[in-house]
């Protein structure tokens, strides 16, 4: 399909996405047309994007901080290099709110402010299981997602925790994937065929969108997790936001990531399936196994070279291409940076932060060996999830660029796949007594014993 003045690179993208769960105010969220963080889903569940200006303005950063400022508790609202909550007392405050008729308040949903989970210690004594880690005082962004006032990066969700506790627990795999329809592909193939011979510009570019068309549209799948969930709509729109930056439609605004377009050279179609795994530098605990620390930067981008036949199949290519392997080693290079410059990055080393921790709780039987029983945090009547609009399917994307040599068709595949139970494997944690964890475990323990006014601390 060369053109006769010049040759095209077309990436024609699996893309999907996801609208976070309403962040202001409680409760299930029935809007048929959400328009939340990264994507809009309308009543269908057709996705389509919808992102709002970046948070790091002057003036958006001030509107931020008035509003802490209105809603917020001076104790929760100022930074904290690692601000302990207790799950039993965040149970007894939860349940305490609803026996009153009361909404959660700001700090039980946002979980304090809390930004990232680095340690779970174990506390024998009062009966409870405590999680540490950086924390903010914190206002909803532009798009409302729920952000720290210092660090721009978004808290951790009560939300998340209840979906990851209630079925991440239960399953061999949480996570999302984008499927082309083999119909479709199988008459991509068929046009390719028909429409091979030599044309001008106008008519070269004029079949590649044609071809977006042929492919129509692409069905998301979840799994592990509710489809109806933040945690599932996370988990999608990371992978559609990271879709979009490989395709040149979408600039993250990270110094030396390109897109994986801009790396292409003419020559041969293939599926480019890129998808997001754990990767943690370390799980470590102490000789005692009363304190567990995490670290790391969460997530890494893994890639593969498919090809289809005539039926629409996919399969493995023998081998993968170069620029596949070197673009998903710079994105999963540029990650840290990534999830400083869009939130969504953040909430899913968050997510992969969760699973491991309650695979982590299960395996160690941790809530056997304090003596809790958790109630609420496990019943979905009681404290049901927040329900969203349902990702089911989005059209394909086209991106178009002028390059030497000949045309390429790059077709995008891929998803989330987080497998908790292989992280936690006994040969995946170590125990480092340079970490000296046992005694930050002792500083950490609260001076008094928390209560459901007291379930967090500095």
């Amino acid at each position: 399909m060369n053109g006769r003045h010049t040759a095209w690179i077309i990436a024609v993208g699996l893309l999907a996405s996801s609208a976070a769960a309403q962040q202001n105010g409680g409760g299930n969220n029935n809007n048929q047309n959400q328009n939340n963080s990264g994507i809009t889903i309308n009543a269908a569940g057709i996705v389509a994007p919808g992102f709002t200006a970046d948070h790091s303005s002057k003036l958006d950063r001030k509107r931020r901080q008035i509003l802490a400022g209105k809603t917020l508790s001076d104790s929760v609202n100022h930074a904290s290099d690692c601000r302990k909550v207790s799950l039993f007392s965040l149970e007894q405050a939860i349940s305490q709110a609803q026996d009153k008729g009361e909404k959660l308040s700001d700090e039980v949903r946002y979980l304090a402010g809390l930004q990232r989970v680095d340690y779970l210690f174990v506390d024998v004594e009062t009966n409870d299981l405590i999680l540490a880690g950086p924390a903010d005082g914190f206002a909803p962004d532009a798009s409302g997602r729920m952000r720290g006032l210092e660090s721009g990066r978004p808290t951790l969700l009560l939300d998340d925790l209840i979906v990851a506790w209630r079925f991440a627990m239960k399953t061999s795999q949480v996570g999302c994937s984008i499927d082309p329809r083999p119909a479709n592909l199988a008459a991509l193939q068929q046009y390719i065929a028909q429409n091979s011979s030599p044309a001008n510009v106008t008519a070269v570019e004029a079949r590649y969108k044609k071809m977006a068309e042929v492919l129509g549209m692409h069905d998301i799948r979840v799994e592990g997790v509710p489809a109806d969930s933040h945690f599932a709509r996370t988990l999608v729109e990371a992978d559609y936001r990271m879709k979009r930056i490989s395709l040149g439609l979408e600039n993250p605004g990270v110094k030396g990531l390109v897109s994986h377009l801009a790396m292409l050279k003419g020559g041969g179609n293939a599926i480019q399936r890129w998808w997001f795994v754990p990767l943690y530098d370390g799980l470590y605990r102490s000789e005692d196994r009363l304190a567990f620390q995490l670290v790391g930067q969460r997530a890494q981008l893994l890639s593969q070279d498919e090809l289809s036949n005539a039926s629409g199949d996919r399969f493995a290519a023998a081998t993968t291409r170069m620029t596949t392997q070197a673009w998903s080693k710079l994105f999963t290079e540029k990650f840290a940076a990534l999830a400083d410059e869009l939130p969504v990055f953040a909430e899913l080393q968050n997510l992969i932060d969760w699973c491991v921790l309650v695979a982590l709780i299960e395996r160690e039987r941790l809530v056997e060996k304090v003596g809790w029983n958790p109630g609420v945090l496990t019943d979905a009547e009681r404290l049901p999830h927040e329900a969203g609009p349902v990702p089911k399917e989005v059209p394909a994307m086209v991106n178009i660029k002028r390059a030497g040599g000949s045309s390429i068709i790059g077709l995008i595949a891929g998803g989330v796949t987080i497998r908790p139970g292989r992280m936690i494997r006994a040969e995946s944690i170590q125990t480092d007594p340079a970490l000296r964890l046992d005694s930050q475990r002792t500083a950490a323990l609260p001076k008094v014993r928390p209560t459901a006014q007291h379930w967090w601390w500095d």
